[in-house]
């Protein structure tokens, strides 16, 4: 029996030592990673795609039905404010125009004739009130027909051009069909589209610049517009900057609704002790459930992890470091999850 438990006491201590050989084995493997210095965020730059819109635009379309018997106009075309864009037949609205006014002018000789008859008692009120009833009734019918006539004439509320057609001439249009798309040049917007992790940026203190593909190197001031709070399609938040900086001028620069541009975002962190670092370099200590980071110590080649406090999100691949990071410090942010406390890694280029 005696010799039995020293067989086991035996085993256990040649177990420790087989688990603490496999423990030194593992410190001695050198892990290849990636490392960056931190750098304190006074603040940060965020660039996105947009798209120059018109932010005066109009779908012109007809008040009434009809085949279109005029289109004076073709996409890209400038246009004049009162400008006649389109007509259509106006044959059975001028004979319904014609008929109006003939009542109308009749009804109007028989209140003057009446109100005359009227003076001289050769005729009662009610008589003179019928005929002021006719008046009124064929002077609003007439006065519709005349402006029915004029709306088989569509025209341009505005100066600017044809960004689209819709329709071709001898075509048959109905009320309210688009017949074509007018924008005003002048008033020009510019839209991107904000991630759904960067949802917080809309109520964050920024500065906003646009640079178009047209003018490289030249970045205009610019405000939000509005957006929307809410993804529609699922692809992000839609945005509408308005550029308010006077050194951009329609005369000087050729802009037109369609230019891409770029848009950059700078938020102002106001806070030097606060950090941006990539998702990738964050991970959970499994001893004290904290967030942590493998700091890089050049003089020992070695890794140390610490604790740090997280903020919000920038995009979906990097992250605010609140505490626990100074202006000195080397993180590790690629291969944090292979690599173990006090371990000697290699730096990879």
């Amino acid at each position: 029996m005696k010799f039995k438990w020293m067989v086991y006491a035996m085993s256990a201590l040649l177990w420790i030592g087989c688990k603490g050989k496999k423990d030194n084995t593992y410190q001695d493997i050198v892990r290849p990673v990636k490392v960056v210095n931190v750098e304190s965020l006074g603040a940060v730059n965020k660039l996105y795609t947009g798209i120059v819109e018109a932010e005066e635009y109009s779908n012109l379309a007809f008040k009434l039905s009809g085949p279109l018997v005029a289109m004076n106009v073709d996409e890209g075309q400038k246009v004049k404010k009162g400008q006649v864009i389109a007509a259509v037949d106006p044959l059975d609205y001028k004979l319904q125009y014609e008929a109006n006014k003939a009542a109308y002018l009749t009804a109007k000789s028989q209140l003057e004739r009446n109100k005359r008859l009227l003076s001289m008692q050769a005729i009662s009120k009610q008589e003179y009130e019928i005929a002021e009833a006719n008046y009124i009734k064929g002077k609003s019918a007439y006065e519709t027909s005349a402006n029915t006539l004029e709306d088989t004439k569509l025209r341009a509320p505005f100066d600017g051009f044809v960004e689209k057609k819709f329709v071709e001439n001898y075509q048959k249009v109905s009320p309210g069909e688009s017949i074509i798309k007018l924008v005003n040049p002048n008033k020009l917007a510019v839209s991107f589209t904000l991630p759904e992790t960067s949802v917080d940026l809309t109520r964050t203190p920024m500065t906003v610049t646009v640079e178009f593909d047209t003018y490289k190197g030249i970045w205009f001031k610019a405000r939000v517009k509005e957006f929307i709070d809410a993804s529609p399609d699922g692809t992000g938040i839609p945005v509408k900057l308005s550029i308010d900086d006077p050194r951009f001028s329609r005369d000087e620069h050729n802009i037109y609704p369609g230019f891409s541009c770029k848009v950059n975002l700078k938020i102002e962190a106001g806070d030097e002790n606060s950090y941006i670092v990539p998702m990738s370099a964050l991970f959970k200590d499994p001893t004290t459930g904290n967030t942590s980071v493998w700091l890089y110590d050049a003089k020992t080649g070695t890794v140390n992890s610490r604790s740090v406090e997280i903020g919000q999100l920038f995009g979906s691949d990097k992250i605010m470091v609140q505490k626990g990071l100074t202006n000195e410090d080397v993180i590790v942010v690629a291969g944090a999850n292979y690599i173990t406390e006090g371990q000697k890694v290699k730096l990879l280029k």
